[in-house]
């Protein structure tokens, strides 16, 4: 069964742990359930008030379950305050990493949004680059070719523009974006800079070009700080360059072969994590320079647009206007270090305290979290994927969004579900635990 977003509100935090009360009897008693989609549906849009919860379940007894667990005090309840306040949300794009196989899968079977999305994109993919990227993704994982930059980035900015629609279809837009690394061209769709064709153009002809210096040189994770990854480099006498500052504790470097693995030996001997990254290339180093022409004479023609929602970008750690992210923003992206650390400390300075990471499967919510304890700050972490559970995983997340006061499209979350009146199940409900009745219950929100 596909899972749903069971979701309550109430104007107190007794009326709603009454309400979950209610809905905990109603289903052990077990008789006349509707379908699932139809009692989510009817859960969501027959409540409001800020104390609210959401969960995204499977079945019944998946629902029972849960709802035992917050009766029972188990289950983390997001502050009433925030819901008041609703604090600005951040689209994070993530680069390379994310990368599955069976990603989209699931997502282009049960969203129509995410289907048509998708199908757009690969459309443009089979223009510029001559393969599907749809096709890529259904292949068994002997037959796809998703280990080949070329393939592999056209299809992730793809999966990460057509999760976007998903969220907006929703109601969910952000307050702001940042990509990281490669991340920075479906943020700079999604902000409103480049048109669809514009990114999926960027995505195609900079990856094809990538392939030349395949095998120039490598790059490595390590978990040494962006001061302490700076003094290995100036030690390397130029065999290494730091090519990204992820957070606080986790840098990435780039340079020959040969230097990364006695690195790798040398931090093993001290203790410090240190892996050469596979199936890549030397991105953000000096081995892209050769590049720098041709993908000049590539993207001569974007023409960018002012942004209209605030794109906080990776190479300069703060805000662009749109119109800068021409052809030469592309080589800088590809060519500086990755400020991630930065633009996210940044992004909280400026009131953002709600990251939600766009890809098939988190790989920045980690650098965020780190990023932000390091400032001795908090905030909200969530992904729009999981690896094996992307629909319960992206509506668990859009639970914590309405828990966090935003209002989700309930009409579109529930196709065909919308009603005009009290249903008699939710009018039993809410008289159960003397809450007054919405004005038009059953609307979407």
């Amino acid at each position: 069964m596909s899972a749903q977003l069971f979701a309550v509100a109430a104007g107190t935090e007794d009326l709603l742990t009454a309400l979950l009360h209610a809905h905990l009897d109603r289903i052990r008693a077990g008789r006349s359930l509707p379908p699932l989609a139809r009692y989510c549906h009817d859960a969501a849009t027959g409540t409001a008030g800020p104390h609210r919860l959401a969960l995204a379940v499977e079945s019944y007894a998946d629902l029972e379950e849960r709802l035992g667990e917050a009766c029972a005090g188990e289950t983390e309840r997001i502050p009433a305050e925030l819901a008041t306040r609703r604090p600005r949300v951040v689209f994070v794009f993530a680069g390379q990493g994310a990368q599955w196989h069976g990603m989209g899968r699931e997502l282009r079977d049960t969203e129509p949004v995410f289907r048509e999305a998708l199908d757009h994109c690969d459309a443009l993919v089979r223009e510029f680059a001559g393969f599907s990227a749809v096709e890529q993704l259904r292949l068994p994982a002997e037959q796809a070719r998703l280990g080949e930059l070329n393939i592999l980035q056209p299809t992730v900015v793809s999966l990460q523009i057509a999760l976007t629609a998903l969220w907006r279809s929703w109601g969910v837009t952000p307050d702001a974006v940042v990509g990281h690394s490669m991340g920075e061209i479906a943020a700079a769709h999604t902000a409103g800079a480049l048109t669809l064709r514009e990114a999926m153009m960027i995505a195609c002809r900079r990856s094809a070009l990538l392939r030349r210096i395949a095998g120039k040189g490598a790059l490595a994770a390590t978990e040494l700080s962006p001061a302490e990854a700076q003094a290995v480099a100036a030690a390397s006498g130029g065999a290494i360059s730091v090519a990204g500052e992820n957070s606080p504790r986790s840098t990435v470097l780039a340079g020959d072969a040969a230097s990364l693995a006695a690195l790798v030996e040398d931090l093993d001997r001290r203790d410090v994590y240190c892996r050469v990254i596979k199936s890549t290339v030397a991105s953000h180093s000096r081995y892209v320079d050769e590049l720098r022409e041709d993908l000049g004479t590539a993207l001569e023609s974007l023409d960018p647009a002012p942004t209209r929602v605030p794109m906080y970008s990776t190479v300069t750690a703060g805000p662009v206007p749109g119109t800068v992210l021409g052809a030469g923003y592309w080589m800088r992206n590809l060519r500086e270090p990755v400020r991630f650390a930065a633009a996210v400390e940044n992004l909280f300075a400026a009131g953002h305290e709600v990251f939600v990471e766009i890809s098939t499967h988190p790989v920045l919510l980690s650098p965020v979290r780190q990023t932000l304890e390091h400032g001795e700050r908090q905030g909200l972490l969530l992904p729009s994927g999981r690896r094996g559970e992307e629909r319960r995983s992206v509506l668990s997340s859009l639970g914590t969004l309405y828990a966090c006061g935003r209002e989700p499209d309930w009409a579109a979350l529930f196709p065909g579900g919308s009603a005009t009146a009290l249903t008699p199940y939710q009018a039993a409900v809410l008289d159960a635990v003397r809450l007054p009745r919405p004005v038009a219950a059953g609307a979407a929100a």
